[in-house]
C-alpha cells in the first residue's frame, strides 16, 4: 500500500490545518484522503466492538459522511482523527448490546485458517490466552486499551469516551495489570 505524502496525517489534524494543506482539493478529496489513511484502524476498533466485519464497514462509512457534513458546514472540529474516532465509538456503542461481547470475543478469531494441524493448535492456544485475557476486563478498560493499541493519546481516548484523562490513565493501568494478572 502506497502512502500518500501530499496529505500526511498528524496525531490531532486541526480545520484550519487541513484548509492549510489541502491547497485546492475539494472537501470531498479531503475526506477521502482522510479516509484512505484512517479507515484499516477505524475498521479494526468497530470490529471489536461490534464483532461484525460488515458492520464496522458501515459504522466508518457513516462516521465520514458525518465528517464530511461537519466539514461542510464549517464546524469547528479541533481533532479530527478524535473527532472520527469518537464518531465511530458513537455509532459502534449505540448498536452494540452487552450480550454481544462474548460473541464478538469468538468472531474476533474466526476469520483465521490454519495450514497444518500444528499451526491450528497453536492458533487455538493462543485464543484461548486472549480470550482468557480480554474477558477480565470490564468494557472501558477494553475500550481504553484497543484505543491506545491503535495509537491514539489519551486525551483522544479521553475524547473518544467521553471521560477523564485521569480516567483514562486508571483505565488503562487497572486493564494492563488485569490482563497480566490472568496470564
Amino acid at each position: 500500500m502506497e502512502e500518500d505524502q501530499a496529505f500526511p496525517l498528524p496525531r490531532a489534524l486541526t480545520l484550519e490545518e487541513v484548509d492549510a494543506r489541502r491547497s485546492g482539493q475539494s472537501t470531498e478529496e479531503v475526506v477521502t484522503a482522510l479516509y484512505e489513511q484512517l479507515r484499516p484502524s477505524l475498521l479494526s476498533y468497530a470490529y471489536h466492538l461490534t464483532g461484525s466485519t460488515r458492520d464496522a464497514e458501515d459504522l466508518v462509512q457513516i462516521a465520514f459522511l458525518q465528517l464530511f457534513d461537519q466539514l461542510g458546514h464549517r464546524s469547528d472540529i479541533r481533532n479530527l482523527r478524535g473527532w472520527i474516532y469518537r464518531a465511530v465509538h458513537s455509532l459502534a456503542v449505540s448498536n452494540v448490546r452487552v450480550a454481544h461481547r462474548d460473541s464478538v470475543i469468538r468472531e474476533w478469531f474466526s476469520d483465521a485458517e490454519t495450514a497444518d494441524a500444528q499451526t491450528a493448535e497453536r492458533e487455538l492456544m493462543i485464543r484461548q490466552e486472549i480470550e482468557q485475557a480480554l474477558s477480565v476486563l470490564g468494557e472501558r478498560e477494553r475500550h481504553c486499551l484497543m484505543l491506545r493499541a491503535e495509537g491514539l493519546s489519551y486525551q483522544e481516548i479521553a475524547d473518544v469516551i467521553e471521560i477523564s484523562v485521569k480516567s483514562v490513565s486508571v483505565y488503562l493501568a487497572r486493564g494492563l495489570k488485569k490482563v497480566w494478572d490472568s496470564t
